[in-house]
């Protein structure tokens, strides 16, 4: 019996310890859910900046083929072996500097002759003209010796233009590229030489599609850029006179300077193409738009409906259009005069308290140019 009375009063105790337990933790539960309730996240400074109308140049932005204002593979134009080659390889050279000589001891020799015989040429015309007056000569012999004169003279002509040929020289002033020949190879008429390129100003090409036609005019200005290079100003020198049949594209060519020689024939540009209108549009800083697959979204501040100066945010869908330097201009979801966050809006949610950062804010610009620090 005793031990039966041992057995109940062990339940009772263990029922009793369990549901102290139980009741401490219920109190613990529900003081956590209370203060859960009513906590409020300490609030985040974040950079704030008001959405502006800006008055943006139309522009249309292509991608173009830079061209040599001149430029040619310099040749040979006779068949000769070198005997003189005057230049380096990427030498800056004049209209007219000597580049290369050709043998050509054979004919000097026969342009030697060719004088002498036209000599005797021009003293037997001389002389028959004076015996003709005379009546000594018949006039078909003073013909030819009229013609064998023109004969001699053209004989000395050809020669002295094949003398010429085996000089070559550099037709315009520009920069040579990588010389292909070597002294003492012999050159076949036609034979590559070396590329000479006049880059002081280049012509730029690109394409646009046709409906861009009538933006693209004789005057207009460009602006034109590589990677790791300068950007610099042309303008558009011609059109095509006619679309594409294949592209349905307009070609179009630019001029523009090189004063540093730091574009060169055939590199691929950037450029923009400034058109006589302007657009107005809203713009904020491209940090304060948060870019997402389903949608991209701005943080807008919200003022205190209670009078005090504590603010919220609240995260705003929008539709972007163009880009420009810091700034992408808005097409729907914000009007001008609303503040968003510009800087730190990655650790914000919905109506999260903020206060703003005293710090200035950065300069923005349309055309920022990158710095070396």
């Amino acid at each position: 019996m005793s031990r039966k009375l041992a057995v109940v009063f062990s339940i009772i105790l263990l029922v009793i310890i369990i549901a102290v337990i139980g009741g401490i933790k219920a109190a613990q539960i529900g003081f956590m859910m209370e203060s859960g309730a009513s906590f409020a996240p300490p609030p985040e400074t974040v950079s704030v900046t008001q959405v502006e109308e800006q008055n943006w140049p139309d522009t249309v932005s292509a991608v173009g083929s830079l061209e040599a204002w001149q430029g040619l593979m310099v040749s040979a134009e006779v068949n000769g072996r070198i005997s003189a080659i005057h230049f380096e390889s990427g030498q800056t050279v004049k209209a007219g500097d000597l580049l290369l000589e050709q043998e050509s001891g054979n004919e000097q020799a026969q342009l030697r002759a060719a004088l002498a015989r036209l000599e005797l040429a021009k003293s037997n015309q001389t002389r028959l003209a004076s015996l003709r007056k005379q009546q000594s000569v018949s006039e078909s012999a003073l013909d030819e010796a009229a013609e064998q004169l023109e004969s001699a003279q053209s004989e000395v002509q050809d020669l002295k233009t094949t003398l010429a040929k085996k000089r070559i020289v550099a037709p315009f002033a520009g920069r040579l590229g990588i010389r292909q020949v070597y002294l003492g190879q012999d050159l076949q008429a036609g034979t590559s030489v070396v590329t000479l390129q006049s880059i002081e100003q280049l012509r730029v090409n690109f394409r646009v599609p046709q409906q861009w036609l009538s933006k693209m005019q004789p005057g207009y200005q460009v602006r034109v850029g590589a990677v790791d290079s300068e950007i610099v100003a042309g303008e558009i020198i011609a059109t095509a006179a006619e679309i594409d049949r294949a592209t349905r594209n307009l070609h179009v060519q630019a001029r523009i300077p090189n004063p540093n020689l730091s574009f060169l024939p055939g590199m691929s540009v950037g450029l923009e193409v400034a058109l006589p209108s302007a657009q107005n549009v809203l713009a904020i800083p491209a940090t304060a738009v948060l870019y997402a697959p389903y949608g991209d979204t701005v943080f807008v501040i919200e003022e205190s409906d209670n009078g005090n100066e504590s603010k919220t945010v609240r995260q705003q869908f929008v539709r972007l259009g163009a880009t420009r330097g810091d700034f992408v201009s808005v097409e729907a979801g914000l009007t001008a005069g609303q503040k968003v966050v510009s800087a730190g809006a990655f650790k914000l949610f919905n109506g999260m308290p903020i206060v703003i950062s005293k710090n200035p804010e950065p300069v923005r610009s349309l055309s920022p140019q990158p710095t070396d620090s």
